[in-house]
């Protein structure tokens, strides 16, 4: 508890710190390590509280977990068993060093992380998943030693799923560049805050460094940075893959997935294929040709939830061959999804596109030219990017499909890399369709599929079609004996 809370404030205050430290007076400088000092001791007193008034058992009786947690004020935080929808065994850094696990509890519908419990040995861990996942019908009752557990990871079934290093090199430079992309930009936006905070305390003269900067910008280095930034996208992502899937492995264990991964920070995952609202994989040119496809699966969410955590919550298995995904989706699904009757949009898809990207940048352009600056300056530079949104609209019309069986909805949606979203009509929450006032006459409208792990839309699709989905649907779902999660 107090390595956890330190590491936590030290990552926080270690620029204020440095920064106090530079400009405080050398008299002073005793008073602030005094304080330092002193903060450090608040924590190691507040850590030992959390620590001693930190409780968890099962009431077998009600078939409830536990937590008790608290020091001024107290927290009683009851989860039913059959609620757990997962159980993960993550374990950072630090932990790694101390020897511990971070036990951590989802349930359908809740903000986050239900239950949390840090610093908790393996082979507890290890029992007390195991223990939660089984629920209250199929529990029995006695209790596995710390004997059992052994044996049972010594028995533990072979991964079906296991990605080399050459895996992880092929993953890291064929796909996620748009993460990499904005964890970049991300780094760029606190390096150059940084900077400006350094300029200030050294008192720098900031237009001398924007001359030099100015002075040093041509064609020549713009182009020489285009490339330089281009291969440190490639190796950021290369790392970054490393740190995140190292040791990756899938386990079958019955209808479920068990999945291990990380460097630095060891994740452990279970996912019961029942839990799964939504299946997605998805794959590049260049993954193509390496036979290679990324998978993720979707469960339920809490609506309170931000965009970021309800990705954080995805289950996803990297570097799958066709096969690999075959076995996955039959898990999931008994069988492999098949495509139905292809629905297309309609051609009004295209040209609310070239209105978006072409002809509003170029009115702006025009207003500007009359204003400020010459256009014919910058015309080869537009027609370059006109060519680019071009090509950019025309694969996206290419690829925005949905295809309908009796089972199955599939949505493919993407430019360069097709995402292909599975759900099944028993699991929709709600059914949402609309129609604008100038799309009546030519029969066009949306409609959106809501499940409890987001939605799935089509849109400028034929309106009338589209209801008779809708009716479809809406009747499997009343009529389906399936449970939705």
């Amino acid at each position: 508890m107090f390595a956890s809370t330190l590491f936590t404030l030290i990552k926080n205050l270690a620029i204020p710190i440095i920064i106090a430290v530079i400009r405080t007076d050398k008299s002073f400088l005793n008073y602030l390590l005094i304080g330092i000092g002193a903060l450090v001791i608040i924590v190691a007193i507040a850590a030992y509280f959390r620590y001693k008034y930190f409780s968890y058992y099962l009431d077998e009786q009600h078939n409830d977990f536990v937590i008790n947690e608290g020091v001024f004020i107290k927290t009683n935080l009851t989860i039913h068993l059959d609620k757990i929808q997962q159980v993960n065994i993550n374990q950072s850094l630090l932990q790694r060093i101390l020897g511990f696990y971070t036990l951590q509890i989802d349930t359908a519908g809740s903000d986050g992380k239900e239950g949390v419990i840090r610093a908790i040995d393996k082979t507890s861990a290890e029992q007390l998943k195991l223990r939660l996942l089984k629920g209250a019908n199929e529990f029995e009752q006695k209790e596995e030693t710390k004997e059992n557990a052994v044996i049972l990871e010594q028995h533990s079934p072979e991964p079906f799923i296991k990605l080399s290093l050459l895996t992880l090199l092929k993953i890291g430079a064929t796909s996620n560049y748009g993460q990499t992309i904005a964890l970049v930009i991300a780094f760029l936006a606190a390096g150059f805050q940084s900077l400006k905070d350094i300029i200030d305390i050294f008192e720098v003269d900031k237009e001398q460094v924007g001359q030099t900067f100015r002075q040093g910008m041509t064609f020549v280095s713009i182009g020489i940075m285009v490339i330089v930034v281009l291969i440190v996208l490639l190796i950021l992502n290369i790392i970054r893959t490393l740190i995140k899937y190292f040791d990756f492995e899938v386990l079958k264990q019955n209808r479920s997935l068990v999945i291990n991964s990380g460097l630095l920070a060891k994740k452990n995952t279970f996912l019961n294929a029942h839990r799964v609202q939504i299946s997605i994989y998805t794959q590049n040119f260049f993954q193509k040709k390496l036979n290679m496809l990324d998978m993720r699966m979707k469960q339920n969410s809490a609506i309170t939830q931000s965009d970021k955590e309800v990705k954080n919550s995805d289950i996803e298995i990297p570097g799958c061959d066709k096969n690999e995904r075959d076995q996955i989706l039959s898990m999931i699904f008994d069988e492999v999804p098949k495509e139905g009757f292809q629905l297309l949009p309609n051609y009004r898809f295209v040209f609310l596109n070239v209105v978006f990207w072409v002809v509003v940048p170029a009115i702006v352009l025009l207003i500007l030219n009359n204003w400020s600056f010459q256009l014919s300056h910058y015309l080869p530079y537009f027609i370059v990017y006109v060519a680019f949104a071009a090509t950019m609209i025309y694969y996206s019309f290419k690829n925005h499909r949905l295809f309908v069986s009796e089972d199955y909805i599939i949505k493919q949606q993407g430019i360069w890399d097709i995402e292909k979203q599975i759900i099944v009509p028993h699991k929709i929450q709600s059914v949402t369709i609309k129609q604008m006032l100038w799309h009546r006459k030519a029969n066009i409208g949306h409609i959106t599929c809501h499940t409890a792990a987001g939605d799935l839309s089509f849109r400028f699709g034929n309106y009338e079609t589209l209801k008779n989905l809708i009716n479809y649907w809406l009747y499997q779902v009343e009529s389906s004996e399936k449970d939705w999660m």
